[in-house]
């Protein structure tokens, strides 16, 4: 540079390093802030107490010190952690949905008895309760297997990276289409230039034209290339995940959205796996009147006749092991049987405390 020039060489390279900078920052913050919430979302799942008998003694211990061998008592609610074998109970009935895909509730029993012996890791217990002995743990189990399968499975190129790979390589080709071209047409243009002139010029000025040509067709090149391309991409998506959280979506990988986006086919099994697969009571018939919709569940109570009422609701109370309480999601919902939290939830719309009764009446 001159002394009166302004020194702004710098620019340029300060521009890409500082791109470089934001890509590799906006990736690893926004993977190391998902990976956060996901292991604390984790932690909470996996925090949770069961109940096994040890040595002739029923004791409570975390799900991650489940042995192989102990006796696993089940009841209504409770997610299987472990894989194992019916031993012994009353009229249990599990729903192996996030094993198998079925909504289908499976009754387990003996083999004596017709029924299928195996609880599969995963499953719900709906109704009943036993005991089973546990047979496989961890990464041995059912779901473990399950986990184990699609945390090795190897990440495939979204959508996007696939059209950006084919874009960069046809860029390049034509910069270098363009860059060949360039560098055939300036030595030819230089050569006839020489060939013309009264001397032929000394080789080391030739030498020296030929690195300058060289050099801008190698500048050709360079430009041609979009480094600004991987970083609007990932702003875009980093974007794209902050909106995702707004609505309640909590996304690991910034490709995950990109790859939601560019969904055009959604394959499902069954119509169980788009319902709320939560049973209500719709149709009703008591004492001659009729209940022909969900809607009207207040108004039908209130024309039953009053010395009926309490004993539509001390049998619905009573006769029923479902209980109300936090679902694996938080959320409060009745648990167990699903005809008989569909009956706990008509007796709650027409004002039923199924704990006060169930207290009143003790067997």
């Amino acid at each position: 540079h001159q002394y009166d020039e302004v020194k702004v060489g710098w620019v340029e390279g300060a521009a890409i390093f500082l791109a470089v900078l934001v890509v590799c920052f906006t990736n690893a913050i926004n993977d190391y802030q998902k990976e956060k919430q996901f292991q604390k979302l984790n932690a909470k799942k996996e925090d949770r107490t069961v109940k096994v008998r040890r040595d002739g003694n029923e004791i409570e211990i975390g799900v991650q010190e489940i042995n192989v061998g102990d006796i696993l008592l089940i009841e209504p609610g409770d997610i299987i952690p472990v894989d194992g074998v019916y031993l012994s109970g009353h009229n249990m009935t599990c729903d192996e949905s996030s094993a198998t895909g079925e909504s289908d509730a499976i009754k387990k029993g003996t083999l004596n008895e017709g029924r299928d012996p195996f609880i599969l890791s995963g499953a719900k217990v709906l109704e009943g309760v036993g005991s089973m002995v546990v047979v496989a743990v961890g990464a041995q189990s059912f779901y473990g297997k399950i986990m184990m399968a699609m945390r090795q499975g190897e990440s495939s190129e979204t959508p996007l990276q696939r059209k950006l790979d084919v874009l960069a390589e046809q860029i390049a080709k034509y910069g270098m289409s363009a860059a060949i071209l360039l560098l055939i047409t300036l030595t030819i243009k230089y050569l006839v230039k020489c060939a013309l002139e009264p001397e032929f010029p000394p080789a080391s000025i030739m030498f020296s034209h030929f690195v300058s040509i060289v050099i801008e067709a190698i500048t050709v090149v360079v430009v041609a290339v979009p480094e600004g391309l991987p970083m609007a991409v990932t702003i875009a998506l980093a974007y794209a995940t902050t909106k995702m959280l707004k609505d309640g979506n909590l996304v690991r990988q910034l490709a995950a959205c990109e790859t939601m986006g560019g969904a055009t086919v959604v394959c499902t099994d069954k119509t169980g796996t788009l319902t709320q697969n939560k049973m209500t009571v719709v149709r009703g018939f008591v004492a001659e009147r009729e209940l022909r919709s969900r809607s009207d569940v207040q108004s039908f109570f209130a024309s039953l006749p009053e010395s009926l009422r309490p004993l539509v609701l001390n049998s619905i109370a009573i006769n029923s092991t479902a209980f109300e309480g936090p679902d694996e999601k938080g959320r409060i919902e009745f648990i167990g049987s699903k005809s008989e939290c569909a009956l706990l939830g008509f007796g709650k719309a027409c004002g039923l405390d199924y704990r006060a009764v169930r207290t009143d009446n003790k067997p």
